[in-house]
Parts: C-alpha cells; sequence; structure tokens
C-alpha cells in the first residue's frame, strides 16, 4: 500500500462498551499497515484487551470514561495531559481520532501537527466537538468504518474475537466456589453501562429483577462493573439479594470471564451485549432503539421511547423464558 505511515496514533474516547469495537478497527489497521508502529489511547478496560490480543504496539490508558457529562472539564483536561505526555515523545504522522473531542482535536491538529482522520468531515465534527448527543455503540461501529474508508481500508469483520485464557475460567470458577455455589443453579449478570447517567436503564430495576431471579428462580446473580470502576455495584450492592456476588472494579478478562460462565446477561450496553453473543451466552439488552433487531433468539433486545421506560415485568418475563429454554437445552445434551 503505497505512502504507508511509519507511526499512527489511534484515538478513541468512548465508554468502555463503545471502545470495545475498536478491537477489529485495530485489527483491520494492522492487517493493512503490518510494520507501521501503531499506539491506541482509549479506556483502560479496552487497553487491557488490546494488550491480551496484541493488536498496539503501544497502549495510552485513559483511565475510566463515563458517555455523560459528569466527567467535566477534569476528565477532559486529564486526557489531553496524558495524550500530550505521551504524544510529544514521538512523531506521529497520522492520527485516527474516531470519537473526536475538543482536547484531542486541539492536540491531534495544532500541538502534534499530525494528519488526522475523523470519522466525519465538516462541519459534523464540530457539532461532536460542540457537544452533540453520543453516538451509542452501534453509531461507534459505524464510526470506526467510516474512518477507515477515508484510508481505503475497509473493515474486515465486526468481531471482537477476545480469547479467554484457560486460567481466566477456573479464577472465576473459584469464586463462585468462594461464594457457595451449588453449580447447577442459573448463573445471571446484570451491567449497566453507565448508572449515574438518565440514559440507561434504572439501577432500582436491575435491583428488582436480581431480587426476582434470585427469589423465584434459584438464580445466582452477579452484579459486574466495568473494568477498574465500583460505581454500579456500589449503587445497587443494597439492592441485591444476599446470594448475590459483587463483580467491582475487574480487569477485562475477568469480566469477560463472567460473561462466559453466565447462564444469561442482562445489560443495557450494547457492546456487552455483542460479547456476550461472540462468548455464546444469551442476552437481554435493554435498548432505546425500537428498530433495533437482534441477530440471533439468544439475543433478544427490550425497547421503549427511553431505557428507563422499559418495564421489569418485561424483562423478567423474557429472562426466565430465556433461562427455562437454556435448562431444557442442556438437558436434551446430556
Amino acid at each position: 500500500m503505497p505512502n504507508q505511515p511509519r507511526s499512527i496514533l489511534v484515538a478513541d474516547v468512548s465508554p468502555f462498551g463503545c471502545s470495545l469495537f475498536l478491537l477489529p478497527a485495530v485489527r483491520t489497521l494492522r492487517a493493512a499497515y503490518p510494520k507501521t508502529f501503531i499506539a491506541v489511547a482509549t479506556s483502560k478496560g479496552t487497553c487491557e484487551l488490546l494488550t491480551a490480543t496484541g493488536l498496539a504496539d503501544e497502549v495510552i490508558d485513559l483511565g475510566i470514561i463515563k458517555s455523560s457529562p459528569d466527567g467535566g472539564y477534569a476528565s477532559a483536561f486529564k486526557r489531553a495531559a496524558q495524550l500530550f505526555n505521551r504524544a510529544r515523545r514521538s512523531d506521529f504522522d497520522l492520527v485516527i481520532d474516531f470519537s473526536p473531542r475538543l482536547e484531542t482535536q486541539m492536540l491531534s491538529r495544532f500541538v502534534m501537527r499530525a494528519r488526522t482522520i475523523t470519522p466525519s468531515r465538516m462541519p459534523q465534527v464540530i457539532e461532536m466537538l460542540l457537544g452533540a448527543k453520543s453516538r451509542g455503540a452501534k453509531g461507534q461501529a459505524t464510526s470506526y468504518e467510516s474512518a477507515l474508508r477515508q484510508l481505503g481500508i475497509v473493515m474486515s469483520g465486526a468481531q471482537l474475537a477476545i480469547r479467554l485464557p484457560a486460567e481466566e475460567h477456573a479464577q472465576f470458577e473459584q469464586v463462585l466456589d468462594k461464594r457457595g455455589s451449588r453449580g447447577g443453579e442459573p448463573i445471571v449478570v446484570l451491567y449497566a453501562s453507565n448508572p449515574a447517567g438518565a440514559g440507561g436503564w434504572p439501577v432500582a430495576s436491575f435491583g428488582e429483577i436480581a431480587v426476582r431471579l434470585a427469589h423465584n428462580f434459584g438464580a445466582r446473580v452477579i452484579a459486574a462493573d466495568e473494568p477498574s470502576d465500583k460505581s454500579f455495584t456500589e449503587a445497587v450492592g443494597a439492592l441485591l439479594p444476599q446470594t448475590a456476588i459483587k463483580l467491582a472494579e475487574p480487569r477485562a478478562l475477568e469480566l469477560a470471564a463472567a460473561i462466559a460462565r453466565a447462564s444469561l446477561v442482562i445489560t443495557d450496553e450494547r457492546g456487552l451485549a455483542e460479547l456476550a453473543m461472540e462468548l455464546d451466552t444469551p442476552v437481554i439488552e435493554i435498548s432505546d432503539n425500537s428498530a433495533a433487531q437482534p441477530p440471533s433468539k439468544a439475543h433478544r433486545v427490550v425497547a421503549g421511547s427511553s431505557r428507563a421506560r422499559v418495564a421489569t415485568d418485561e424483562v423478567y418475563d423474557l429472562a426466565c423464558e430465556m433461562l427455562q429454554a437454556s435448562r431444557s437445552a442442556s438437558l436434551f445434551r446430556r
């Protein structure tokens, strides 16, 4: 490929669930530029996964990134400082900014003075810089394709392709054993994209589902945070049944191992739903997109005009249906 860059800085300041779709984008980029140095700046959990897969030559950990503006200017300044401190040590000749923010655009265009690729051309980029509404995981996945297309690169696929080492499965089984798991009980993982934000399914709804599935269905509930975070387990902790397990501040592979072991995942995060599907775990995705089409019967979408309007009764009935179907299938495989 002509005019191959010597070094590329990939920046993505999306929240963890959205930035999961960065994995296939970087995989495609690596295939197109096998000899190019590639550094990736993104959320902590996605950095862990990129390190595990060996797709990037270097990762720049931007910490926990939330979609709501409650991080404010302090978080933006911290991210900019991290990027600046790393960028000044290297001469990047190409920056791919998959989720443009004011701080990343100022750094790439005016400080680094590097050629910069973004998903959208002006004036759409200006709208994002001025605080346009987050596009969500589906829109973010499309933005990766759009940016790479400007380089003449076609995404080779959208699969996350995360491979779990055997020791991760073994370590999670030890967690279950220590908490008294009987082995035959269904394991239900609950994951909230941003429990402090207004756009997610309410924490109280997650708590109600946990209690009903534990008391009426004998499920072992696991409330899981995003990597290195504990905001969800702290918010929902008092609402959980006594048998529940709180997976606070997990590593990215530890979270993936919990999802792989689960009988069912219930989440309001599209990226986590995709991860569950790739790990062959049934999943209920709570969405504000009524047009969302799940790829299989094992991925069910419950949608409302907003996630907060999705009724717990609807999610509970669907969870019972999917758990019963899973148990019936396992009996026939014996």
